[in-house]
């Protein structure tokens, strides 16, 4: 019995293996194990890599991104886009950021509590009126660093306002309030645009999908794994058009195909 098992947890460990040195290599997990999101060609955003790859597939050059949350993804969106705006709260994270940002790239730093004025809270009045469901935990910094306060980053969320409704390609929403970036981010992206709503198999985020819902937007779910992460997880993409996908009809020559 024993010299079964351990010869079914060696071949077991052999399928592992070649799993991991196929799809973890190609998709440069490995080079993100230091905890730092990016892949054999450099920063990429933290999000799942099915996500990631259609992304890359169907987001058009020159398009304009706004980011709640920056990073790499930002510096990656950058060579993609022909304007990224991203909001922090963060100052030293967003200092650090902007310090290696190339010219079409602006990171704004707005912190927790931040003052706000007159027409920013005006811009956000009718959410706090009728609000969605904000479960929040009984860990101030968990709430915090999972984006479950709403009223405390008015400023940050509210940065989008400062451009036209209806103005971006790509909005994306991970990092704080997301419940109120996610009720911005539906009258800021253009009608054809994309919402990338990360970390959406969390149920406490279940107030901004009804919303988006509620709004016209439909929900595509990308599962799968992702840099540094050692578990799966999911990054969706709101959508109100499906012609954004009209151009990743074809599908490129790859591992899976009948090999010619």
């Amino acid at each position: 019995m024993n010299a079964m098992n351990t010869a079914e947890h060696a071949r077991i460990n052999a399928l592992v293996y070649q799993f991991a040195n196929t799809y973890l290599e190609k998709r440069g997990w490995f080079e993100s194990l230091d905890g730092i999101p990016r892949n054999k060609d450099g920063l990429v955003p933290w999000i799942t890599y099915p996500a990631f790859r259609q992304l890359a597939r169907i987001v058009k050059p020159g398009c304009k991104v706004f980011e709640y949350g920056c990073g790499g993804s930002s510096h990656w969106w950058a060579t993609r886009a022909s304007e990224v705006i991203s909001v922090e709260h963060d100052a030293a994270w967003a200092e650090r950021v902007a310090a290696t940002a190339p010219a079409n790239l602006k990171i704004v730093s707005r912190v927790m509590n931040e003052e706000t004025t007159k027409q920013q809270k005006a811009a956000v009045a009718k959410f706090f009126a009728e609000p969605p469901e904000l479960p929040v935990s009984p860990h101030p910094q968990h709430n915090i660093m999972h984006g479950l306060l709403c009223e405390e980053f008015v400023a940050y969320a509210t940065e989008i306002c400062a451009h036209k409704k209806a103005s971006f390609d790509v909005i994306v929403v991970d990092g704080m309030a997301r419940s109120l970036t996610a009720w911005l981010a539906a009258q800021y992206i253009k009608p054809n645009g994309i919402i990338v709503f990360d970390n959406s198999d969390r149920w406490q985020y279940n107030g901004a999908y009804k919303m988006l819902n509620a709004a016209g937007f439909r929900r595509i779910d990308y599962y799968g794994p992702g840099p540094v992460n050692r578990q799966e997880w999911c990054t969706s993409l709101f959508v109100k058009s499906l012609d954004v996908f009209a151009q990743s009809i074809d599908s490129p020559q790859g591992d899976c195909d009948l090999g010619w």
